[in-house]
């Protein structure tokens, strides 16, 4: 009576533990005169709110008066024998209980009442409501967008394969149909069916067609579920538009199960796919799927008057990439983007599950190791036996899980580095099929990096995303190549070790004492990299979260990029920086056996920088990156500008040396070996060649390393330059030199 709704009550909590309570609708001021609205909603209705034992533990269940119009929308199924009861929260009624009290449960009802005084319970911009299957027990198990596609013009039907779950016992059980393939029913479909499952399953779909008139079948009107019987359901099916189509195929199945021995386990799933007037909500489709559950123990059971009893079901999606895809917030794509997964060890396995839980699986996984039982404390798969915990192949079991989560995936037992340096276009072909758009490496292995990046496969592959871990997990690396791989991983590689040299913190964590950068993946042992599984999992979801994106979107803007994560010890924070990465300039030489140079965008900005500087000399400076043996290739990623007694004239420059040692020594301790002088860079004020003061310079670098010197040359329009390379000589009193000259590619 508190509730300013609430006219009057009835305490009957004495007889049955219930109250009535008269509330006030609100009608229209056009309706007050009537007492009631134009669809039986009356000016004041009672609402009966019975409870149980468990209260407030429980909420009490709330049901209408017996003549209330069943055909309103958000009616909760039941038979015609029991009151109507409101469908008046979207979710349960317990945590609403919790969330407002009694209180708030009356003035939900109140609401619901008002909106069906006024027909306001279905939103046609909103969508078709569709039939309340609230809290039932049973499910028809199927892929929606597969039996909606059944439907056409002339109406009819199909049979699908059904096998049956069931949980509890006669009293008291929960049953699934999980409709799977196709089905034809031969004279022999109980015995097949029979033999294959030990019982029988069947589901039988059908859809409506077109009036005598020609027009489309649609129902229009809404009806709640109040079927409890065979032959309610061929009274539900023929005000659907769906009677005989009903008959024909139940009544094959008929035909069939009449040769079937008492006693074998049978269910039939019916599945009515209604066309109602518009889109029904969240559905994208004016279907609605209707489905039902019926024992079977004899053939007339399915008789069109029998009285055996039909079970109401819920319709529930089927595990499918589309399904996971909603599940996850991401937009539905009719062909989503593959990729290849390098590497089936912690980072990729778990990066693979996250993408596969999201409908975004790999479509090919390659891998050449063996499941170790020490695998299994970061992995992300789970054992399923001691034997198979010994001898599986991760290639082999990744895949296998990516296909249990409804998506095609092949799994290949093989080296990837050796795979990327010497197989053919044939296994690459296999490795990642036409149309795949990224690889994503996950070996941590630097031997694989440098194998993507030999002209061969460079040529044919698609981008490389890279990942792998530092630090013992705290340190989470995210490389992205650049279209036409630029920059390539290689590039991304050696940029990165100038971020990790520039930050503290990265510096500290990252490098090792002997000055190397230590991964965490395929090409670094499990036993010694010692961690928790929670350690390594931490940063893994950001990752694939950035490539769930990358997917979702298609090719990325026009650059590379890095993303570096740092995550805190405990595991309680982590922080991200992004760094795009332009394409590289590239230079090759004229000879097809020289090193090429490869100079990263930020260098090229301070070159010009300094020559605007000093706008009518010659200047230069040292060029600090990386040379790769396997690629025959120089990174150029920073500079060390020129010492201060450097001469600077209009046709030379002359690099000096106060403190340059100091200055060399110092980054590459800072950076510990990972970047280091290459070679040097100088301008000329015009488009001219290498001079032989060039060429002398480069011959006294060549004989100060151990690899190629650069000579990088800056003209107005152009880069060009020499690489210098220390050769052996047939006497041994006279030094040799091979010279390369090198300009740049067009773009």
């Amino acid at each position: 009576m508190a509730h300013p709704r609430v006219v009057r009550v009835e305490n009957n909590l004495d007889r049955d533990m219930s109250i009535v309570a008269y509330v006030d609708v609100g009608l229209g001021s056009r309706w007050q005169a009537d007492g009631v609205s134009p669809n039986g909603v009356r000016l004041t209705e009672p609402i009966t709110v019975r409870f149980s034992e468990q209260y407030p533990s429980s909420c009490p269940d709330i049901s209408l008066r017996s003549d209330f119009d069943r055909s309103h929308p958000h009616l909760l199924p039941s038979s015609t024998d029991e009151l109507p009861r409101p469908c008046y929260i979207d979710g349960h009624p317990h945590d609403f209980l919790r969330l407002r009290g009694m209180h708030g449960v009356v003035s939900q009802v109140a609401d619901w009442l008002e909106k069906a005084a006024s027909a306001e319970l279905i939103n046609p911009i909103q969508g078709w409501e569709p039939v309340r299957r609230d809290r039932l027990d049973d499910y028809v198990e199927a892929d929606a967008d597969i039996l909606r596609a059944l439907v056409d013009r002339d109406g009819g039907g199909a049979f699908f394969r059904a096998p049956f779950t069931m949980i509890g016992d006669s009293r008291s059980r929960s049953m699934c149909c999980h409709v799977f393939e196709r089905l034809q029913l031969r004279e022999d479909v109980a015995k097949t069916l029979f033999s294959q499952y030990n019982q029988i399953g069947i589901a039988v779909v059908v859809w409506p067609g077109r009036s005598p008139a020609g027009e489309e079948v649609v129902a229009s009107a809404y009806a709640p579920e109040t079927i409890t019987n065979v032959k309610d359901l061929y009274e539900r099916a023929d005000s659907l538009g769906l009677f005989k189509q009903l008959e024909t195929y139940l009544g094959l199945v008929r035909t069939r199960l009449k040769s079937v021995p008492s006693g074998v386990p049978t269910v039939i799933a019916v599945a009515l796919l209604v066309r109602r007037p518009f889109e029904v909500i969240r559905q994208g489709s004016r279907i609605e799927i209707l489905p039902y559950v019926i024992e079977v123990s004899n053939s007339d059971d399915l008789a069109p008057a029998s009285l055996s009893p039909v079970r109401l079901a819920a319709h529930r999606d089927a595990l499918s990439p589309k399904l996971l895809s909603t599940m996850a917030g991401r937009k539905i794509i009719a062909d989503p983007a593959k990729w290849t997964l390098l590497g089936a060890g912690s980072v990729g396995s778990k990066l693979a599950i996250h993408l596969a839980r999201e409908g975004r699986g790999p479509g090919t996984v390659i891998d050449s190791s063996l499941m170790r039982p020490h695998n299994y404390s970061r992995h992300g798969l789970l054992p399923l036996s001691r034997f198979d915990a010994l001898n599986d192949v991760k290639a082999q079991a990744l895949s296998h899980s990516v296909r249990m989560l409804g998506q095609t995936c092949t799994g290949y037992y093989t080296d990837v580095a050796w795979l990327a340096a010497t197989g053919t276009d044939e296994e690459w072909k296999k490795a990642w099929p036409r149309g795949t758009q990224f690889l994503v490496d996950a070996t941590g292995s630097p031997s694989v990096t440098d194998a993507l990046c030999l002209s061969n496969i460079a040529r044919s592959r698609p981008r490389v995303v890279e990942t792998c871990l530092f630090a013992g997990g705290q340190i989470a690396y995210f490389g992205l190549e650049g279209p036409g791989i630029n920059p390539n991983v290689q590039d991304l590689a050696a940029e990165s070790y100038r971020i990790f040299a520039d930050d503290d913190t990265l510096r500290g964590l990252a490098f090792n004492g002997n000055g190397e950068l230590v991964t965490i993946g395929q090409g670094c042992s499990t036993l010694t990299a010692r961690m928790s599984d929670a350690t390594l999992s931490a940063s893994i979801p950001a990752m694939a979260n950035k490539l769930a994106g990358l997917l979702n979107d298609g090719e990325p803007e026009s650059s590379g990029e890095i993303m570096i994560g740092l995550v805190e010890k405990d595991l309680l924070g982590q922080s991200w920086q992004r760094n795009k990465v332009e394409a590289f300039i590239k230079l090759s030489g004229d000879d097809p056996s020289a090193p090429s140079v490869r100079i990263s965008r930020r260098v090229v900005s301070v070159i010009d920088q300094t020559i605007e500087a000093h706008s009518d000399v010659e200047t230069g400076g040292v060029l600090i990156g990386r040379f790769n043996e396997n690629t025959n290739s120089f990174h150029v990623v920073d500079l060390i500008r020129a010492p201060s007694d450097s001469k600077y004239t209009a046709t030379l420059f002359s690099l000096g040396t106060a403190g340059l040692s100091e200055r060399i020594t110092e980054y590459v301790e800072r950076c510990h070996g990972t970047l280091y002088p290459i070679g040097t860079w100088h301008n000329h004020l015009s488009d001219s060649a290498a001079s032989r003061t060039d060429l002398a310079t480069g011959v006294q670098l060549a004989f100060g390393q151990r690899f190629p010197a650069v000579i990088l040359i800056r003209t107005p329009s152009v880069f060009h330059g020499l690489v210098v390379e220390e050769a052996d000589a047939e006497d041994t009193n006279e030094p040799a030199v091979t010279i390369a000259r090198i300009s740049e590619e067009e773009a």
